[in-house]
Formats: structure tokens, sequence, C-alpha cells
């Protein structure tokens, strides 16, 4: 079974994230969802593919590890995948007045990740477009 990463989003403060074997992720508090017809403040919307993050993940291996927001809809999240060669890389998408971005390599974590395994694990934004992503790589020989 492949899982993709999605994200849900509310209305409400954040509370945490959720993984079920259907979602890689879903999180709560990151303001509503334009898709999902139906869709209430307070109430679950429906899970989005993370926008971009099909094209970077040929190898169809991704989660998504945080999600943070400013303000409703305005977000940021950050995970991993595995790129063509199999390599994982971080990874982070921002929402911004609703609308989520494509998903992108963090900038520059390419030429630090020499030994191929790299994710993002925490996010936070302190206001909307003012966010940070924390994560590891392991530099040092291929093995």
């Amino acid at each position: 079974m492949r899982l993709r990463p999605h994200l849900i989003v509310r209305t409400l403060t954040i509370v945490g994230t959720v993984a079920s074997a259907t979602l890689a992720i879903a999180a709560a508090g990151c303001g509503q969802v334009a898709a999902g017809p139906g869709a209430v403040a307070g109430s679950w919307g429906r899970p989005i593919e993370v926008p971009g993050l099909r094209a970077l993940a040929k190898a169809h291996d991704t989660s998504v590890n945080s999600v943070s927001c400013a303000s409703t809809g305005n977000c940021a999240a950050g995970g991993d995948y595995k790129d063509g060669n199999g390599h994982l890389q971080g990874f982070v998408v921002s929402e911004k007045n609703g609308v989520w971005g494509q998903a992108i390599e963090v900038p520059g974590l390419g030429a630090l990740n020499t030994a191929r395994n790299a994710t993002v694990v925490s996010v936070s934004c302190a206001s909307a477009g003012n966010c940070a992503a924390g994560g590891s790589y392991t530099n040092g020989p291929l093995r």
C-alpha cells in the first residue's frame, strides 16, 4: 500500500496530529479547506494531496511530519520524500490566505545532505509568512 501525504484542516486551535492507514498525516487548526463541500468551521475538511509533492517524490514514499499555522489560512508544513534515486529529501510547503502553494525541497538542503538522508521534523510559524523548519540530514560517505 502506498501512503500519500494529505493535509486536513479546520478552524480551531492547533491540537496536534493524527496518523492513519489511509492518510499520512492530518493536522488541526490550519484554517478552512476550500475543497470539501459541506465543510464548516470546527469540522474536519476533506484531505487534499500536498500540491507539488507527487512531482518531487518519484518513489512515492512521502511523509508530512509537521504542520503549523500562524492564523486561519496561513500555515506551513514539512516532511520528507524519496527522490528518483531513492534518497530521502526534506520538503516544505506553505499556505497563504487559504491557498496551498507547491511543495519544494528545502532550499540548500541537497548540498548538505551528502549521505542522502534528510527530513523536516518540525515547523513553527510565529506569524503569517514567518515560519521556521527544523529537521536532520546526514553528511558523510554513502553506505
